[in-house]
């Protein structure tokens, strides 16, 4: 009986531990990144329509960096505002939130797509009840703690990626040091200058893509080896060496501001933070070279004279105009540019 009871005991206990184990089970709910759209007017609004205040276009509000087209700011506590700079739109984004302390930043939310020249203002997901996000080591970040405060704006700032071409494309500009912003260079309209009076939003629509991929054409590191390669004088008529060829152009990359506007009478100018160019390169851009003009305006912003063929082409027909003119042409034939004629958004903005 006493080695019967105890076999007995045994087997229950195991049973109803083996119970126990089973019907207490892990559940882990995986954490999703919630995702918006700005595609319509239902749920965002257009920079640079026809018709818009000149002074609202030109703002210092509208200053982006061109390594962010994709901009997000804080706006206060509790509310951001996303903003497209590009004339394309951009889809499959993932937001960035870089918070002060925080040692990774955090995935907070991703834009399956949004227009071009769109923006719009949202709360924080974190105020609307959504309390755990992903960093970017997909490691859980628990932000519920804001949801009654916000975040102060100076504690913040934002980033983007994706896995697209275009925004591949997008973030390679991120190697310069350009904050854009576009200007009416003539507010008392003075018709004895060269600057064209009331800029209106078709000129810094087609801006907006042109500086993109003259952004992008600077990047390159064909460009950097073409120029290299290229016999280019200084001012003094002196041929540069391949180090002073190499950071002539990353002076140009590193250009803290360019302010653009439009000319008229002329091609272009440009000197110190000016950048102004003619209604017929921003026409013409997507399908023919620029360069001559566009980079002859951007030496002239690094302090190269037209004694140089920094700006204009030697007698042998060389210099730094024709090297990025070769390389432009090769980009453009092979469909690398981020803006194309396919994909800009409003194709009426390309004729004459």
């Amino acid at each position: 009986m006493k080695i019967s009871t105890v076999l007995v005991l045994l087997l229950c206990t195991i049973f109803f531990s083996c119970e126990k184990e089973d019907t207490s089970p892990v559940s882990s709910i995986p954490v999703t990144t919630v995702a918006y759209s700005f595609d319509s007017d239902a749920n965002s609004k257009l920079m640079f329509k026809d018709g818009d205040l000149l002074q609202t276009m030109t703002s210092e509000s509208l200053r982006y960096e061109i390594g962010k087209v994709l901009r997000v700011k804080a706006i206060n506590e509790t509310t951001i505002e996303i903003a497209n700079f590009a004339p394309v739109d951009i889809q499959d984004a993932t937001i960035l939130l870089i918070i002060e302390g925080q040692a990774k930043p955090i995935k907070l939310f991703k834009i399956s797509k949004i227009r071009a020249h769109g923006v719009q203002e949202i709360k924080y997901p974190f105020i609307e009840n959504i309390n755990i996000f992903l960093d970017t080591d997909n490691k859980e970040v628990d932000l519920s703690h804001y949801k009654t405060t916000g975040i102060a704006p100076g504690k913040v700032s934002f980033d983007f990626t994706g896995e697209t071409d275009l925004i591949k494309k997008l973030k390679s500009l991120a190697k310069l040091k350009w904050k854009v912003k576009y200007h009416d260079f003539d507010p008392n309209d003075d018709p004895t200058n060269n600057w064209k009076e009331n800029i209106d939003a078709k000129d810094i629509r087609r801006f907006s893509g042109f500086i993109i991929n003259m952004a992008y054409l600077l990047q390159a590191d064909n460009t950097m080896k073409t120029f290299a390669e290229e016999p280019i004088y200084d001012n003094n008529g002196v041929m540069m060496t391949v180090e002073q060829k190499k950071a002539a152009l990353q002076k140009m990359i590193d250009i803290p501001m360019v302010n653009c506007g439009v000319v008229v009478n002329v091609s272009g100018l440009g000197g110190g933070y000016t950048y102004g160019l003619a209604n017929h390169v921003l026409n013409d851009y997507l399908t023919q070279d620029p360069s001559f003009i566009t980079i002859h305006e951007m030496a002239h912003m690094i302090g190269f004279s037209h004694s140089s063929s920094m700006t204009y082409p030697s007698k042998e027909n060389m210099g730094a105009t024709v090297a990025a003119g070769r390389v432009y042409l090769q980009m453009l034939k092979n469909n690398e540019f981020p803006i194309k004629v396919s994909n800009y958004y409003m194709p009426s903005d390309l004729s004459k």
